[in-house]
């Protein structure tokens, strides 16, 4: 098996991720979206197929569903398609695993089953089976995902490696951001790391210590000091301005916005720790634990410097992002 496939299709991880059920519902609605991304890519009907037949509102305020989902942790937050019902069909997904209800999730089976038959009908039990030769798209590949995680969960353990082998990397199941995870797991000898109380305290001081090298906090960000560091002729996005520029305060309820801000922090900071374990690494001796950071890990300007510049930047990208994928889910609605 390539090593790509299990990086992009991690079946170990997905185990432990769906143990909790509020997550193997993201889960599910993320299966859901890319089987329906996958199908509505050869049936320009379904749109209007899923607004006919799911009781959830099709309204622009609906929006809020898609942002709560992207927001609410760092996996299963796919990127979306310009051009395209993407965030339609991520909604819809959405509001059918949440919602639960019988005649929908057996709507979605039908569709399931007739857009991809083959995979609708799979003895998934057959301990011989070859999914990497059954399964030969990626509506395949997510509708016998999604028969598996909700009917075969016993048998979950022995068909996630099959799958893992039938992946493809054009069928997008997850992005870059697991491999940065990956590798906090492997480093730190943890499962789902970024979980774990000791990380969290770690990546929250490294937080607290580049705001407090700046004399700043989240509201202030907001309210005044990210406004002005991503405007202005010197600004890294002052050419942005020829093509629009978005007014951050305007454009987001302020607690949301901080949200926003504190997770790109967040991730800022775990970018440059991953980055700097490197240096702290000699030979297998693993220098930096989660039980001796406090003692061991030290950072100056530069690295507060990078974690405030990569924050600043994705925070505005994210903004950018938002205001593209809004806009893009109303034209949907059209």
């Amino acid at each position: 098996m390539e090593q790509f496939k299990d990086q992009l299709f991690p079946s170990e991880f997905i185990l432990d991720y769906i143990q909790d059920e509020s997550q193997k519902k993201r889960f599910l609605s993320y299966v859901a979206f890319r089987f329906l991304s996958f199908v509505g890519e050869d049936d320009a009907a379904l749109p209007t197929r899923l607004k006919e037949s799911l009781s959830c509102p099709f309204t622009p305020q609906a929006f809020t569903v898609i942002e709560d989902y992207l927001m609410e942790d760092y996996y299963f937050s796919p990127s979306l398609k310009q051009g395209t019902y993407e965030p339609l069909y991520l909604y819809a997904a959405i509001s059918l695993i949440s919602a639960g209800h019988p005649e929908e999730l057996s709507f979605f089976e039908e569709l399931l089953a007739g857009y991809c038959p083959v995979a609708a009908s799979l003895c998934l039990q057959d301990t011989g089976l070859q999914l990497s030769s059954l399964l030969q798209t990626g509506s395949d590949f997510y509708a016998a995902l999604y028969l598996a995680t909700i009917k075969h969960g016993a048998q979950l353990p022995s068909l996630l490696p099959k799958f893992t082998d039938a992946y493809e990397e054009s069928y997008h199941f997850t992005c870059e951001d697991f491999i940065l995870f990956d590798f906090m797991d492997e480093y730190f000898e943890q499962k789902r790391c970024i979980c774990h109380a000791s990380f969290i305290e770690l990546v929250d001081t490294l937080v607290a210590a580049t705001l407090n090298y700046y004399n700043t906090d989240f509201d202030t960000l907001v309210e005044k000091d990210a406004a002005q560091a991503l405007s202005g002729a010197s600004s890294r996005f002052a050419g942005t301005k020829r093509i629009g520029n978005i007014i951050i305060t305007s454009s987001m309820e302020h607690d949301a916005a901080c949200r926003m801000l504190a997770n790109t922090f967040r991730y800022a900071a775990m970018y440059e720790l991953r980055n700097n374990l490197f240096d702290f690494h000699l030979e297998d001796d693993k220098l930096i634990t989660l039980t001796n950071w406090k003692e061991n890990l030290r950072w100056h300007y530069v690295q507060y410097a990078n974690v405030y510049s990569l924050a600043l930047d994705s925070f505005y990208a994210a903004m950018l992002s938002r205001e593209l994928l809004k806009a893009q889910f109303e034209a949907n609605l059209l």
